[in-house]
């Protein structure tokens, strides 16, 4: 009996043990049932619908060609200012021929016809053909030149009012054009190209008035403003055409502009103050020549490479190069001469 109840006594105690090691098996184990029923995170709300562009309104192109176009409304960047020079051009001539027939409201209705018209002509070229940024700032010069040889010409000349008109309309409009038929098919220029037209216009007209004032003080005459007025235009088809062989980059351009025509004013200023007649602007286009030769051999740089175009393959080849040197020359008394020269390679 003892026996038994001994038994009985130890199966009393170790059962609330049993327990409690089973209770803290099971707190041990809830972690990992706790982690697994964590809540699962919202799924992003999906995107925002945009709803697709409108079609085009345009005429159709083909994707190559849209792609090489400038815009939706023009094939180059400089259409804009070609549309802008050509309206501006339009009113100022139409509105001088409208005035110069004597009607009620010419001005005004001739001005707004040449203007429209000139306008939508140059808006339907770009359109189609590149204008391209250089290009369209000559041609905007090649209008202001032209628009000062046709209207300087017809009043030294003394025109009638029709054909001064007339005769500034045509020349403006030749200053646009010849400057689109001559890049047209190369694509735009360079600005070195750009800063030499403009620089050979600048000297044609400084140089043509030197010249003649020289004659008309050495005279004593009256002087006639044609050849001064008419002379930047041509200067700039000068310039057209030595930009074919040469590529100057702007900042040599811009020296060779500056310093020789700085020069030449203070001599023309200072040859005034001290000393009269024609010795005055010889003195200073001697100066202007004399310091174009040293500017020119003062900046010699190497070949500039013409710069690729969106528009066109190039304007000329790169084979072609020219470089400013010293010429010395044996005369026939035994003496030696000097004088400025050029290299040419091809």
């Amino acid at each position: 009996m003892r026996l038994v109840a001994s038994l009985l006594c130890l199966g009393l105690l170790s059962a609330p043990g049993i327990a409690r090691a089973q209770s803290s098996q099971s707190t041990e184990a809830s972690p990992p049932l706790l982690a697994q029923t964590e809540p699962i995170p919202a799924a992003p709300p999906p995107p925002e619908y945009v709803p697709p562009p409108p079609p085009s309104q345009g005429p159709a192109e083909a994707p190559a060609e849209r792609a090489a176009r400038y815009s939706r409304f023009s094939s180059g960047e400089g259409g804009l200012l070609l549309i802008f020079t050509e309206l501006l051009s339009g009113v100022v001539t139409g509105g001088i021929y409208g005035h110069a027939l004597g009607t009620t409201n010419g001005a005004y209705v001739g001005g707004v016809v040449t203007g429209l018209t000139l306008g939508t002509a140059a808006a339907v070229y770009q359109y189609y053909v590149p204008v391209e940024r250089n290009e369209s700032m000559l041609a905007a010069g090649g209008a202001a030149l032209g628009f000062l040889a046709g209207f300087g010409y017809g009043t030294t000349q003394k025109l009638s009012d029709t054909s001064r008109a007339v005769t500034a309309l045509l020349t403006t409009q030749l200053g646009i054009i010849g400057v689109l038929a001559a890049t047209a098919p190369y694509g735009d220029v360079s600005d070195g190209d750009t800063a030499l037209v403009g620089m050979s216009a600048l000297y044609a007209f400084v140089l043509t008035g030197l010249v003649q004032s020289t004659f008309v003080l050495a005279d004593d005459r009256d002087i006639d403003l044609t050849p001064a007025l008419v002379a930047p235009l041509i200067g700039m088809g000068v310039g057209g055409l030595l930009a074919v062989p040469f590529e100057l980059s702007p900042g040599r351009v811009f020296k060779l502009t500056a310093l020789p025509l700085g020069v030449g004013a203070v001599l023309l200023v200072v040859g005034t103050a001290l000393a009269d007649g024609p010795a005055v602007p010889l003195s200073a286009m001697g100066g202007v020549a004399a310091t174009f030769v040293i500017t020119l051999l003062a900046t010699a740089e190497p070949p500039t490479e013409y710069p690729p175009t969106r528009t066109g393959p190039g304007l000329r080849s790169t084979r072609f190069q020219a470089m400013p040197v010293p010429v010395l020359m044996r005369n026939r008394n035994d003496s030696m001469t000097a004088g400025p020269g050029m290299l040419l390679r091809f």
